[in-house]
């Protein structure tokens, strides 16, 4: 063994004080509030605002997430061999905190006076930058997490506080992105009613009001992000203790992430899920607009009590959890997920009060899914440091990172190219039916198709709680007679 960095000993297993737990998990608000808002107004802000071209506004957001995804797997191995008097992964994620918070502003700082191409490579350029930075705050955080403890009970209530955290940023970002927009717009409207201007002009004026708040929020949101990120960073301490070091060679570790069959299984389940998510998400304001035709304060209600919902069940499916196998409550929540988009096609038969329902029920799907998806992963690692004499929280996280954001990169690419072939008109007051079959289509049946293909797949994963604690035991075993 040699001497590495450890918050307790990932193999003590011993219980975790709320104040470490939440110090730790804090860096998620800000990844979470600006994560959010990425998801729901960024493609709308370039199609609506800008005037990019739908297709080439998906293509742009594919390009940069498929470019960012590789580097994920690379920073998990870096972190992994990282040596400091900070410890391994911390300094990365407050490293990382500063480009994610320069390119969020700078992603919707865009001209609408720019040409096509123009707006095309800035939001390439930008949407890379964040990524990267988002990257860099992300996957070591997320592997430092696995490092922390070890027991069934306490890696749910570390990923609990992790996840809850990440939705109430999430939360956040929609409730202030929500609040902060509509009151630029009323302040827009009455200035425009008490100059008596045309309809046409008037509604010119809300899309450019509209558009540049979008600039002023990211500036505010943009220095939270890193306030956040310190908090993590000084309330946490890598101790140094015994580890088991990864192989001499970035690609052996990622060959062992592939050779795994319990991670081959949870991560096609899980890409499937994620574009299942990231479809409904790139959506949702599309949907809710242009095909149940609510506006007003609906969308941001719908939107927010959707995240509200997953993160207040958080400490429910923690409590939960500690009865039932991850992966049993994984497919649950994926079920539950599916259940609601069902539900979501009959919302102009029924009524609005059944979009709410429907939404905050599939709330409850999100938060169980998240939480038991980052559960699961430390405990695939340990049967991997059993099988392969070698320890990498990182590569593994990285790996998981890249899936997930290919697979959200595929959903959104798919998404504006989706609009751009169904007919959608960026900016247009109101959309021809085919468009709309493509949303209803977009938005709800192939999400469907996928949630019910994830939840069978989540229920087929091998390693159970009785499996884990053999294999801690063994590696309990192994460290001690090191």
């Amino acid at each position: 063994m040699t001497e590495g960095s450890s918050d307790r000993g990932w193999h003590t297993g011993g219980e975790l004080s709320a104040f470490r737990k939440g110090c730790y998990a804090s860096a998620n608000l800000g990844v979470g509030a600006l994560d959010y808002i990425v998801a729901i107004f960024l493609l709308k802000y370039y199609t609506s605002y800008t005037g990019l071209d739908a297709a080439w506004a998906g293509v742009a957001l594919l390009i940069g997430k498929a470019f960012d995804a590789i580097s994920d797997p690379v920073m998990g191995a870096i972190s992994d061999r990282t040596r400091s008097r900070w410890g391994r992964r911390r300094p990365w994620f407050m490293a990382g905190s500063l480009p994610l918070a320069l390119s969020f502003v700078g992603i919707f700082s865009a001209n609408p006076e720019w040409s096509q191409m123009q707006l095309f490579a800035w939001l390439v350029a930008t949407n890379i930058l964040f990524w990267a930075g988002n990257t860099m705050v992300e996957v070591p955080h997320a592997a430092y997490g696995s490092e922390m403890t070890s027991t069934h009970e306490q890696r749910i209530s570390l990923m609990g506080w992790r996840q809850g955290f990440v939705m109430l940023g999430l939360l956040l970002g929609g409730l202030i992105a929500f609040s902060y927009l509509e009151r630029s717009i009323d302040a827009a409207t009455a200035r425009a009613a008490a100059e008596g201007l045309s309809a046409d002009v008037v509604a010119e004026v809300l899309r450019t009001v509209r558009g540049e708040a979008h600039g002023t929020l990211s500036i505010w949101l943009a220095l939270c992000v890193v306030a956040v990120t310190a908090i993590s960073f000084f309330g946490t301490r890598e101790r140094r203790g015994p580890y088991t070091p990864p192989r001499d060679r970035f690609f052996e570790d990622f060959g062992d992430t592939l050779r795994s069959r319990s991670f081959r299984l949870f991560t096609l389940a899980f890409i499937v899920g994620q574009i299942a998510d990231g479809l409904t998400a790139t959506l949702a304001l599309y949907a809710i607009e242009e095909w149940w035709g609510l506006g007003g304060a609906h969308p941001k209600f719908l939107l927010i009590g959707y995240m509200a919902m997953a993160a207040l069940t958080i400490p429910l499916w923690i409590r939960v959890g500690v009865y039932f196998e991850k992966s049993r409550m994984l497919a649950g929540g994926t079920f539950i997920g599916f259940a609601g988009l069902i539900g979501m096609l009959l919302v102009p038969q029924i009524g609005t009060w059944w979009a709410y329902l429907c939404f905050y029920f599939a709330g409850a799907g999100l938060g169980v899914r998240s939480l038991m998806a980052m559960a699961i992963v430390p405990d695939i690692i340990d049967e991997d440091e059993l099988n392969t004499h070698t320890r990498k929280d990182g590569a593994y996280f990285g790996m998981l990172s890249l899936l997930r954001k290919l697979s959200r990169a595929l959903a959104i690419g798919f998404s504006g190219i989706g609009l751009g072939l169904c007919g959608y008109v960026s900016g247009a007051t109101q959309q021809e039916p085919g468009a709309v079959r493509g949303i209803v289509v977009m938005f709800c049946v192939v999400p469907i198709l996928f949630s019910a293909g994830a939840g069978v797949l989540f229920l087929l994963f091998p390693i159970t709680r009785a499996r884990h604690e053999r294999t801690l035991a063994e590696l309990k075993r192994r460290h001690e007679e090191s």
